[in-house]
């Protein structure tokens, strides 16, 4: 693994090089742009706060703040999976003709989602101004660690992913329809204390539980993030990298063959 890292490292420039050509790329021909990559979650919040404050129910205080500062975060984990896992097959020719640290692709496809995180942040912090909440200062750097922890989760999860899907095509339709049981599983619609005591063991193995939850508490509850969280995310992120990287290192063998 050390090794492997070492080899990215080495490979550095070709990773800014792809990041910024899918960037480019992403937006070209595009009259408002990066502004795009906003749109669809705005549009998500507006209809699931209607839903979910005037429907449902949900009883939180300034319901569209909540979801604001969960539903970015998971939008860049859901975007950054789903495209990180199918890029080993959509790069197939760039596979079969050069060599270069196959990793490289998935960290591509996650660091592009991951910069459009670190922009959208400029939208949070002004709806949480404008709206008069507020933010606490003291607090904000929290966010590099839990941001360092939601992106080598996953990645983690990309790489595990990105491999299987060279074999196993349909997992990308798979995992779209479970990305959307997760996001209801995750608590980012309601409150962690309206679950009934008896689920909380099963919500317990839901990694994005503490992660999201560190956000809200750093954004929505304006406190530093419980430590707990912070652990035990840090380890899901820790355990599921080392085991998507021996995944993928075992199965990109077979890579040139099989796309």
């Amino acid at each position: 693994m050390f090794t492997d890292i070492k080899n990215i490292w080495n490979f550095r420039d070709m990773v800014f090089e792809l990041t910024h050509r899918e960037l480019r790329g992403k937006y070209k021909g595009s009259v408002l742009g990066f502004l795009w990559t906003y749109v669809n979650p705005l549009m998500q919040i507006l209809v699931y706060t209607f839903v979910f404050s005037q429907i449902f129910r949900s009883g939180i205080e300034k319901f569209h703040l909540y979801l604001i500062v969960s539903m970015f975060p998971f939008n860049f984990f859901t975007g950054g999976v789903i495209q990180g896992l199918g890029s080993i097959r959509y790069q197939g020719d760039l596979v079969k003709k050069v060599y270069f640290p196959r990793q490289i692709l998935p960290i591509v496809s996650l660091t592009v989602n991951f910069i459009n995180l670190l922009i959208s942040f400029a939208i949070i912090y002004s709806i949480l101004l404008i709206s008069g909440w507020g933010i606490n200062i003291q607090v904000q750097l929290w966010l590099i660690p839990v941001m360092f922890i939601e992106y080598f989760f996953a990645l983690g999860l990309a790489l595990l992913l990105s491999a299987v899907e060279v074999y196993f095509r349909d997992i990308e339709h798979i995992v779209s329809v479970l990305m959307m049981v997760w996001m209801y599983v995750t608590p980012m619609f309601y409150s962690i204390e309206i679950i009934p005591e008896k689920f909380l063991p099963i919500f317990a193995w839901n990694p994005m539980l503490y992660i999201i939850g560190m956000y809200q508490q750093i954004l929505y509850y304006k406190i530093s993030p419980d430590m707990t969280y912070m652990l035990k995310g840090a380890l899901f992120a820790a355990s599921l990298l080392i085991v998507g990287s021996i995944v993928f290192k075992v199965l990109e063998k077979r890579f040139a063959e099989e796309l």
